[in-house]
């Protein structure tokens, strides 16, 4: 006689392991937004589908930024070197209380990797910011692309602000805002007070 059958068994057995990477936490970490999580995972991998993979492809002919700074849209453009990504992610930063110089993709993915480790409220605040950060720069994109709908940059970071300080605000994190109270005005996350 065999073994009763098991999915998770039969799932472990066929899947392929890769080694851990450093953004692992940045993404799946338990405070996560899953449609953010799965977006930057995506970016993470490089996966989504940028002008110059279509281009390379054959589906389109202009690889052109959707922001209009007129770089070839790659994932390094699109995540923070284009300058509407860069003010959208300069804010959100400032809304962290993190005054740093944007740096290219690769490097800002190590920088919050090593800058957002554990479950501080910091740091799960950053990882957050991050994950929706890169989400709604993705969506902006595809609105411009197959909508011809533009936002301004303020209005992506109301976005990123709202999504974040939901995902804060649910829970008891009361005793998080006294201790981290400036981080809270900033995100606009519930003192606690009555």
């Amino acid at each position: 006689m065999g073994e009763i059958f098991s999915t998770a068994r039969a799932y472990h057995g066929i899947r392929a392991r890769s080694s851990i990477v450093d953004w692992h936490e940045v993404v799946w970490n338990a405070k996560r937004i899953p449609k953010h999580a799965f977006s930057t995972w995506l970016a993470l991998r490089g996966a989504h589908k940028t002008e110059n993979k279509l281009m390379d492809a054959g589906v389109v002919h202009s690889v052109e930024c959707a922001f209009h700074y007129g770089e070839t849209k790659t994932v390094e453009h699109i995540f923070f070197q284009c300058p509407y990504s860069a003010n959208v992610w300069r804010e959100v930063l400032d809304m962290c209380n993190i005054a740093k110089p944007i740096l290219p993709w690769v490097d800002e993915v190590l920088w919050i990797s090593i800058h957002a480790k554990g479950n501080a409220f910091q740091h799960t605040l950053r990882k957050l910011a991050f994950a929706a950060t890169t989400d709604h720069l993705w969506i902006e994109r595809n609105r411009r692309c197959f909508k011809n709908h533009f936002l301004p940059y303020q209005e992506i970071i109301r976005m990123v602000r709202r999504d974040v300080s939901w995902k804060l605000s649910s829970g008891n994190n009361s005793y998080r805002c006294e201790q981290h109270h400036s981080l809270c005005v900033n995100w606009g996350i519930s003192l606690g007070e009555q």
